[in-house]
């Protein structure tokens, strides 16, 4: 099986320019029947947010079907201000749905990225660093393979429950994968797997970032859409990841939309 080098700042810091973006109701009824703020639900959906930096400017990333599932909340009778978007690190900070659906280039398809600008204070709060696009890291020739990070869902749960409430645990995933081929727009990661993974579930991933790495520097090369493990016929020994191309020029020309 081929070895692949990451750098190690990579490794030690993967979520470092993401976070979980959780769906969360604002107000739920206690036992007595008062109502409270709510906190984030290991049952509602949510997905992840990647963070970049231009001319001194933050902004947000993530999958427009993030957003449109957010939004079907909202359809629902009575629930117009019902849940909002929140990052769930050091505490529970409200994203609002001022996001855009870049348009492709033309003669290419959608593509099923949503982005916003960011007030900086909020990545402050959270403890995050957005991935500088000023100070770009320039790609290698050939991309061998990705390195994908995000928050499944489904590993979503409580912790610390007791009478007085609950805090909800949302750890991160990281996927190493081989790339076919690099398209203009849509790619995807593959890679044989010696044995079953043991998290089979990547929805919540969409909107994570997806680097490139060398021994020594690493950059952002795509946003992930969609992820899975092998069909039945492979056993589950593989793993895909499916992502937007996201280097340095297209996500500026999404920025240039968000500002237009």
């Amino acid at each position: 099986m081929t070895q692949y080098l990451v750098c190690d700042e990579l490794v030690e810091k993967a979520s470092i320019h993401c976070a979980a973006l959780v769906i969360t109701e604002d107000v739920i009824s206690s036992d007595n029947g008062m109502p409270s703020f709510a906190q984030p639900s290991e049952e509602l959906r949510s997905g992840t947010i990647t963070f970049v930096k231009y001319k001194e400017k933050f902004y947000g990333i993530t999958c427009w079907h993030v957003i449109e599932i957010y939004r079907k909340y909202l359809e629902e009778p009575g629930n117009k201000y019902s849940h909002s978007l929140r990052t769930m690190v050091n505490g529970f900070y409200v994203v609002l749905d001022r996001f855009i659906k870049p348009k492709p280039d033309l003669g290419m398809s959608e593509i099923d990225i949503a982005i916003r600008e960011l007030n900086p204070d909020h990545l402050i709060a959270i403890g995050k660093v957005p991935y500088d696009l000023d100070n770009n890291k320039e790609a290698p020739p050939k991309i061998d393979f990705g390195y994908a990070v995000g928050f499944p869902e489904t590993m979503k749960k409580k912790v610390n429950e007791n009478s007085l409430g609950h805090q909800i645990s949302m750890p991160q995933v990281e996927i190493l994968a081989e790339i076919n081929g690099m398209p203009n727009n849509r790619f995807s990661l593959n890679s044989e797997l010696p044995e079953r993974p043991v998290q089979e579930d990547y929805s919540g991933m969409s909107g994570g970032p997806i680097f490139w790495s060398t021994e020594h520097e690493y950059g952002i090369f795509g946003i992930i859409y969609e992820g899975g493990i092998g069909s039945v016929l492979a056993e589950g020994k593989s793993v895909h990841i499916y992502g937007e191309h996201a280097q340095r020029d297209e996500i500026i020309k999404w920025i240039s939309q968000v500002n237009a």
